[in-house]
C-alpha cells in the first residue's frame, strides 16, 4: 500500500516541528544533514517523544488508562508497519523511515519496553540496574540512528555510548521534574554513598559530591561515543559531532549552576547552538571540536605510573588489557590486581598510608602493599617488584594465602573492581625507604592487635584490607603459619603462563 505524498510530506512537516519545538539539540545537529537524511532523523524523535509523552505526562500515579494509551499507540505502530502506511501522517512518514533505512524493529520493541517500565518503576538500585533501562530508553535510539547516518565501520558500541550520555545528562538536567513526575534516575547505592537526598531539593555539599560523581560519569560515555565520529561521513559527523558537544555543554551549565537542578533547567541557548551549527559547517574537520570540548579531555588523576593493567572476564580469563588511567572510573572494567601482607620475625605486620596525592584511596592507612601485574608479568614477580619500589623491602617466603579474593570500592569517580589474590611475605629486614609518592607513611604494628582493631571497628582501613583481615584472621593467628594455597586455584590469567600477555 503505497503512502499518499501529500500526507508524507505532512508527516514529516510535523516531525521536524515537533523535533524543533522538543528536542533543539537534535534538531540543530539534524540540519547539518542532507534533506534525506535529516527527515529519517526527526521521524525517530517524534516517535519516540510521543511515547515519552503519553507515559510523562501522566503525572507521578499514571494509572491504568496510561498503559492502554501507551498500549494503543504501540498497536497503531506495530500495524503501520506491518501494512507499510497509516491515515496519520506522523506514523507514515515514522513507518517509511523504518523501512526505507532498515532499521531492526527489534529495537522498537526494546524502546516500548522501556516507556513500559516507566508506569511501575520509580527508582533503581544499581548503575547496572539504571543501565538495563536505558538500554531500551537510550542506547537503542543510537541504534536505531545508525542506518541514517551510513557508518562506514561497525560503530555500534559508540552509537549506544552516545545514546546513553544523552539521557544520562537529561537525566542530571532534570532531577526536579523527575521527582515531580515520582521517579529518580541516580542509582539509589550512589546516593547512599555521597549521603545525598533529591527529595529535599537542597544543594548540599553531598549534593554537589554526588554530581560531579555523575557528570565524570556521563563526561566518560560522551568520551566513548567520540571514538565513532571517525567512521561517519562528513555531514553525518557534523551532525553527531554539533548534538554531542550541545548536549555535553548542559554538563557545564548545571556547574555553572553550583549543582542546583532544582530551580530551574540548564540550559544552552538557541544562539549558541546555532553558532556551534555554523562552526561545524565551516570547520575542516567537526572531530577537532570535539576533541576541545571539556567532555572531552581525559581528567589528569596523576598516576605515579600509568602501567597497562590486565582486564578479566568473571571467569578470570584475560580479555585484553588497558592503561590504569583509563582503566579507574565509575564503571571500572575487572582486572587483575594483588595484595601482600609483610611480616617480620616477631609477627609484626607493615602498614602503610597511602600518599595524599594518590588518585586511588589517597592518604589511606592499609596493608603492605598492592597493585597491578603488568601484561606478562607473573604475579609474585609483581608483588616482589612493588614492594621493592614502594618501600625499599626486599621478599623473602612469599606464599599465596588467598587465591580468589574479589572486591569492588568506590572513591569519588575512581572505583577499584579486581581479582585480587593475597599473599604474605617474611622482609628480609625490617629497614624501609618509602617512595613519598606512593607512600606517606608506613610503621611495624602487631598483627594481632592490627587485625582484632579492624574487626572491631576501631581502626579504619582500605575497602579491601577491611575485607581481606576476616578472611586472614580466620587462617590463624600468626601470620607466619598460614597455610599456604595451591597457585592452582588463582584465576587463569593469574597463573604462571595462563594468558596474562598483551592482546
Amino acid at each position: 500500500m503505497r503512502t499518499d505524498p501529500d500526507v508524507l510530506a505532512a508527516g514529516y512537516a510535523r516531525c521536524a516541528e515537533v523535533t524543533r519545538e522538543h528536542g533543539t539539540t537534535y534538531y540543530w545537529g539534524a540540519r547539518l544533514l542532507p534533506e534525506e537524511d535529516r527527515r529519517h532523523v526527526f521521524a525517530v524523535y517524534t516517535l519516540a517523544r510521543t511515547a515519552d509523552d503519553i507515559v510523562d505526562l501522566a503525572g507521578p500515579d499514571p494509572g491504568p488508562e496510561t498503559a492502554a494509551a501507551l498500549d494503543a499507540f504501540e498497536a497503531r505502530f506495530e500495524g503501520a508497519l506491518h501494512s507499510g502506511t497509516s491515515e496519520d501522517p506522523v506514523l507514515a512518514a515514522v513507518t517509511t523511515t523504518v523501512h526505507e533505512r532498515g532499521i531492526p524493529q527489534e529495537c522498537f520493541t526494546r524502546f516500548f519496553g522501556a516507556m513500559r517500565t516507566d508506569l511501575t518503576r520509580r527508582t533503581y538500585e544499581t548503575w547496572e540496574d539504571l543501565l538495563g533501562y536505558m538500554d531500551g530508553s537510550a542506547a537503542v535510539i543510537g541504534e536505531m540512528m545508525l542506518p541514517v547516518l551510513h557508518p562506514r565501520a561497525d560503530v555500534v558500541a559508540p552509537a549506544r555510548a552516545l545514546g546513553l550520555a544523552f539521557q544520562l545528562t537529561n537525566f542530571l538536567r532534570d532531577v526536579g521534574e523527575d521527582l515531580d513526575r515520582g521517579r529518580v534516575y541516580l542509582p539509589q547505592e550512589d546516593l547512599r554513598r555521597f549521603g545525598a537526598d533529591p527529595h529535599t531539593r537542597v544543594v548540599t555539599d553531598e549534593w554537589r559530591a554526588l554530581m560531579a560523581f555523575q557528570i565524570a560519569r556521563n563526561r566518560r560515555l560522551y568520551r566513548e561515543a567520540d571514538v565513532g565520529l571517525a567512521a561517519l561521513p562528513p555531514r553525518s559527523r557534523r551532525c553527531v559531532a554539533t548534538a554531542r558537544v550541545l548536549y555535553a555543554r548542559i554538563l557545564e551549565r548545571i556547574e555553572a549552576r553550583d549543582h542546583d537542578v532544582f530551580s530551574g533547567r540548564a540550559r544552552v541557548p538557541t544562539p549558541a547552538k546555532a553558532a556551534l551549527a555554523v562552526r561545524m559547517v565551516l570547520a575542516r574537520d567537526p572531530a577537532r571540536i570535539v576533541a576541545r570540548d571539556r567532555a572531552a579531555q581525559v581528567p589528569e588523576r596523576g598516576w605515579v605510573a600509568d602501567d597497562r593493567v590486565v582486564l578479566v572476564d568473571d571467569a578470570g580469563e584475560a580479555v585484553g588489557t588497558a592503561s590504569k588511567s583509563s582503566a579507574h572510573h565509575d564503571a571500572t572494567p575487572l582486572h587483575l590486581a594483588f595484595s601482600c601482607y609483610v611480616v617480620d620475625d616477631a609477627g609484626r605486620l607493615l602498614v602503610t598510608t597511602r600518599a595524599a596525592s594518590k588518585p586511588s584511596f589517597p592518604g589511606v592507612l592499609t596493608n603492605t602493599v598492592c597493585g597491578h601485574p603488568r601484561p606478562g608479568e607473573d604475579l609474585e614477580t609483581a608483588v616482589r617488584r612493588r614492594a621493592r619500589d614502594e618501600l625499599g623491602v626486599e621478599l623473602v617466603d612469599l606464599r599465596l594465602v588467598l587465591p580468589h579474593f574479589r572486591y569492588r570500592a568506590a572513591m569519588g569517580d575512581v572505583v577499584e573492581h579486581e581479582l585480587c589474590p593475597v599473599y604474605v611475605a617474611r622482609a628480609a629486614s625490617t629497614g624501609l625507604g618509602p617512595d613519598p609518592a606512593e607512600v606517606d607513611d608506613a610503621a611495624w604494628l602487631p598483627w594481632e592487635s592490627f587485625a582484632a582493631d579492624v574487626l572491631t571497628g576501631r581502626r579504619s582501613v582500605s575497602p579491601w584490607c577491611a575485607e581481606q583481615v576476616p578472611l586472614l584472621a580466620a587462617l590463624g593467628p600468626d601470620p607466619l603459619a598460614w597455610p599456604k594455597a595451591d597457585p592452582a586455584r588463582l584465576p587463569p590469567a593469574a597463573r604462571a603462563g595462563g594468558g596474562v600477555g598483551a592482546r
